[in-house]
């Protein structure tokens, strides 16, 4: 639960300005039952509010830490929507957190979801995150969204992914004709000054240019996640030794899946232009054509990072990363790649400076005890088997 039920009718709560005190007993329930999700974990009643008898004030204080704060615009009935239009001028102002689906298609109730999400977003004042679903194939302008979507003031948490996670994804040549693009592109115009938190996710390539407007004006990136969408035409930008403008602020960053050689990922972060990082994931790219011209990091300039985390690489991505300064040491790879695992920890230039390394529950205790024994070989004593395994 977003906050705790105990003392929600304390004077202070009840305080608030009514979101539900005109509204009927029907559609209070009705707002209950979309509550249910949040509520499974500690209230087992199908509606655990109506044998309570409770007044609308107290209704109303129960409801506001978990309601207001959370609305999901997911594909829904026709009821399901015209109830969040219908409550939207009264809960939109206290919302936070925003998360809804972005069709591609215009049918009637995708266009009249896309319109009570918009609805909602015009009314929001304080909303901090929004969760936006996209579609690969969707070339439409959504041009009232992306307005109202300006406006948040707030904004400071930006998560877009992909829908359809095994379509065919846009060429780079028609990239700018995506709505993706233009989302991205207008998330950067008008709130690139604010953004703490961005994660792209998806198939859809980034356009060289959109990857260097992130670069240039995020200035206020703590946390920065890429899956899947950079592809080999962004490995020039990438590999451009230029600062980025969150350097000395970013702390997080996560990389997966991406076209970028794991050479140059290396050397950047060794370099500082992202400044002094404090937590590196990166899951194994597999495009690598080219990287054996890649030297990997040779000279560090930032301190070690707090941790980094590696999963699923190959050999050659193994050999580049491991030039990495980290404290803590997160490895998590497939059965077979665990000897490479092994033979690299026997050197003190795989990860310098690593005082932990933690591997998957499921390793053997043959293959453990090797591992412990490559490790003595240059003193690093503190090893532990307590990671999930991937599959």
């Amino acid at each position: 639960m977003p906050e705790t039920l105990i003392g929600v009718t304390s004077p202070s709560t009840t305080q608030k300005n009514s979101l539900l005190l005109d509204l009927p007993i029907e559609i209070q329930f009705e707002i209950i039952e979309l509550l249910q999700r949040d509520w499974q974990a500690s209230l087992v009643q199908t509606h655990p509010l109506k044998s309570l008898r409770l007044t609308c004030k107290q209704l109303e204080a129960l409801c506001n830490p978990v309601f207001a704060t959370f609305i999901s615009i997911n594909p829904l009935s026709r009821p399901a929507l015209e109830l969040r239009k219908e409550l939207a001028p009264k809960f939109a102002k206290y919302l936070k957190v925003v998360e809804c689906h972005i069709s591609g298609q215009e049918g009637k109730v995708e266009l009249f979801m896309e319109f009570v999400l918009t609805t909602i977003l015009e009314r929001t004042v304080h909303l901090r995150k929004i969760t936006l679903h996209y579609a690969s194939t969707d070339t439409r302008a959504h041009r009232q969204l992306l307005s109202a979507i300006s406006r948040l003031s707030a904004l400071e948490d930006v998560r877009i992914r992909e829908l359809d996670h095994q379509g065919y994804p846009p060429q780079y040549e028609t990239v700018q004709s995506t709505f993706h693009h233009r989302l991205l592109n207008h998330i950067l115009d008008y709130h690139s000054l604010r953004l703490r938190v961005l994660l792209v996710s998806g198939s859809t390539p980034m356009h060289e240019s959109t990857f260097l407007k992130l670069r240039d004006t995020a200035g206020q990136l703590r946390r920065l996640l890429i899956s899947r969408c950079l592809t080999i035409e962004a490995r020039g930008a990438f590999a451009d030794p230029q600062i980025w403008a969150c350097a000395g602020r970013l702390e997080y960053l996560f990389i997966k899946q991406c076209a970028i050689h794991s050479a140059t990922i290396a050397r950047q972060i060794g370099a500082g232009v992202f400044g002094p990082l404090r937590e590196f994931y990166i899951v194994g790219c597999w495009e690598n054509s080219g990287d054996s011209l890649e030297l990997a990091a040779t000279v560090w300039t930032i301190p070690p990072l707090d941790w980094v985390q590696v999963v699923e690489v190959n050999e050659l991505e193994m050999s580049r990363l491991r030039s990495i300064h980290a404290k803590k040491v997160y490895m998590r790879m497939a059965r077979r790649r665990r000897p490479l695992c092994i033979e690299a920890f026997k050197r003190s230039t795989t990860f310098p400076g690593a005082a932990e390394l933690h591997v998957e529950k499921d390793w053997d205790d043959k293959d453990f005890k090797e591992l412990k024994r490559s490790c003595a070989v240059r003193g690093l004593t503190k090893i532990k088997r307590n990671l999930n395994s991937l599959h």
